[in-house]
Order: C-alpha cells, then structure tokens, then sequence
C-alpha cells in the first residue's frame, strides 16, 4: 500500500479502493501513522549519509505529523503507542532541535548581507561564523546519536501499530471532525486578540493550532472537496504567523551573541593589560548586530501590520467559516461499517 497523491490514503477493498477518510478510525489512523513513521525513517537516513540539504526538515516534520495525528486519534490508537514510547519520541524531536534551528537561523542571515555597510558586514560575518560552527556541531551530534536511538524507537512503534485491532462502526473523517471542532474553536480566540497590543503572545500559539489544523486536514483532503484548498491556506497564514515568531526567536539569540561580542572585547583588553601591552585592534560586531537586530524589529512590525490588516479585511473570519464548513462535512461523513438496524425491515 502507498499513499496517494495529495496525502489521501487508500486501501484496497475487493474490486474497489475505499478512501483513508471512509476507513474506520481505527484502521486509518494506524496507517497514517505508520507512513509518517516511514517517512522519518528514510529521512533519518538520508541525514545520517550526509550532504542531503532537505533531511532534517524532512525527518521532523514527518516526526510532527506522527506526533499531530497519534494525539489527535489516540482514543482509537488502545495502547499501540505507548506513553513511554511517546516520552522517547519527543526526546528525539527535541535533540532535532538545534540543528534545525541553526538551518532556519543561517538562512535568515544569508539574505541579510545585502544593504550591510563597513562595520556591520563584520558583525555580520561574525554571528554567521558563529552560528554556522553551532549548528555544525548540532548536526554532528545528531548523526552520530541519531541512528541507534530512533531506528530502536521505530521498530517497536512500527511493530505496535502492526497489531491487529478491532474496527469500529464509525468513519475516520467523522473522527477527525471531532477532533477539528475545538482546534478550530481555540485558533479562532487567538486570531481575535492577536491584533491587540498584547497580541504578540497569541502569535506562537495560532502559528501551531494552524499546523495542527493542516496536517490533520490533509490526508482527507478529498472528504472536505471542494474545499481542498483549505490546507493551503492554513499553510499560508503558518507562515506569516511563523516570520513573526522566528524574528523573536532570533532576536533573543541576537541578543545573548551581543553580550558575547562585547565580553570576548573585554577580555581581550583585560589579557592584554595584564600583560602590559596594546590591545590588538579588531572588528567591532556589536554596530553589524545592532543593524540585524533592526530589521529583525521591522519584520515582526510588518508581519503584525500584516496580520492586523489580514483580520480587520475579514480574511480570519472567512478562513474560520471554512474550517466550519469542513467540520461539518466531516461529521456528516457516512461510517464506514453501516449499522445494523434493530428491527430489519420485512
């Protein structure tokens, strides 16, 4: 079995297909997981071999996905996914971490060169050497810690979800509407208040729900036609929500590598005072990372410009009555094992 094109799942049933969302929740949701659960596995090996660019991102969004759907259908999983083994792989996600946040830190800084003038381009220069050593470091570590952990972790989930299971009467595109419904609920309450002044803390927040929301939705992208764009549009406003929150994330990092800059600088003349002498002329960082930590400042004032004039043009309250919609069709959904009538018509 493979997915098929646009994350809808089939399974074969006698001369015919039945759709993933048509499945019962129970047999869908195993295999949901299991083809994340592939796609990690190959994505770890290709980062373990190296020289692949896309690897890490591949193999923690597969992870995110296994993680999205394994709490969204939980309730149909029984005990194919243990706690324990739930605690072991948010573990792995975490380790991911640095290493991925380097990626994003360094392409950030990569567009930012451009328009850099005398001092700054070495305080420019200075952080990129700075973050690259560290985000090389992660990756090392990570291929060398990787391997053994998750492919363990992997064989025992894979084997759990391989169980049999006993398959209920319901759809897993009603189950899904069932788990949408409250996500919808609480994305809607942050994209109220994001525009107030102390919207900025809800930016994080609405960024997940929208991702929870997408990869939820896009294995039964065909259950919810002919809205099958909804995804990508959750995907849209993902992004702009997440320029705001990597610029503070990156602000921060700006900040503790200034007090760095300024320390190393300190250090320097106090060592070459103590041994009477001049200390060397260098570079100066601090003015390059003052001019990064402008524009850092600058996007995440256009990207809450852009999220206030996104809200106030209704485009939240379209998007919301979409995911509505959805709900809706997805509960209407007929189960897939018909139930059997209490008193059978003659």
């Amino acid at each position: 079995m493979k997915p098929g094109r646009g994350g809808a799942t089939r399974q074969r049933a006698g001369a015919g297909e039945v759709p993933l969302f048509r499945l019962p929740p129970e047999t869908a949701a195993r295999q949901l997981l299991l083809r994340f659960l592939d796609k990690a596995e190959g994505a770890a090996g290709r980062l373990v071999q190296g020289g692949d660019a896309t690897a890490l991102h591949d193999f923690r969004v597969a992870l995110r996905r296994f993680r999205a759907a394994e709490r969204a259908y939980r309730p149909w999983l029984d005990d194919a996914v243990p706690k324990k083994m739930r605690r072991r792989l948010k573990a792995v996600v975490q380790a991911s971490g640095p290493a991925r946040d380097g990626e994003v830190q360094l392409a950030w800084l990569h567009g930012q060169r451009a328009g850099l003038r005398g001092a700054q381009v070495s305080g420019h220069r200075w952080l990129f050497r700075r973050l690259e050593d560290r985000q090389r470091e992660a990756e090392q570590a990570l291929r060398e810690e990787l391997p053994a952990e998750f492919s363990l972790l992997a064989a025992r989930l894979s084997a759990g979800l391989r169980m049999p299971c006993v398959p209920g009467e319901d759809s897993f595109a009603r189950a899904t509407g069932e788990r949408l419904k409250p996500l919808v609920a609480e994305l809607a309450m942050h994209l109220r208040v994001i525009g107030n002044i102390d919207g900025r803390r809800h930016v994080h927040p609405a960024r997940l729900l929208c991702k929870r929301l997408r990869y939820l939705l896009e294995p039964i992208a065909p259950a919810i036609a002919p809205d099958e764009g909804l995804p990508a549009e959750l995907a849209w406003l993902q992004d702009l929500l997440g320029e705001v929150n990597d610029a503070a994330v990156l602000g921060e990092a700006l900040a503790q590598a200034a007090g760095e800059a300024g320390a190393a600088q300190v250090r320097a003349h106090i060592e070459a005072g103590l041994r009477k002498q001049r200390a060397a002329r260098r570079s100066e960082p601090r003015s390059g990372l003052l001019a990064l930590a402008q524009r850092l400042a600058d996007q995440q004032r256009q990207g809450m410009a852009a999220l206030r004039e996104r809200h106030a043009g209704g485009a939240d309250d379209r998007l919301l009555d979409r995911l509505g919609a959805a709900v809706n069709l997805l509960l209407e959904q007929a189960p897939a094992v018909p139930p059997v009538p209490a008193d059978p018509p003659s």
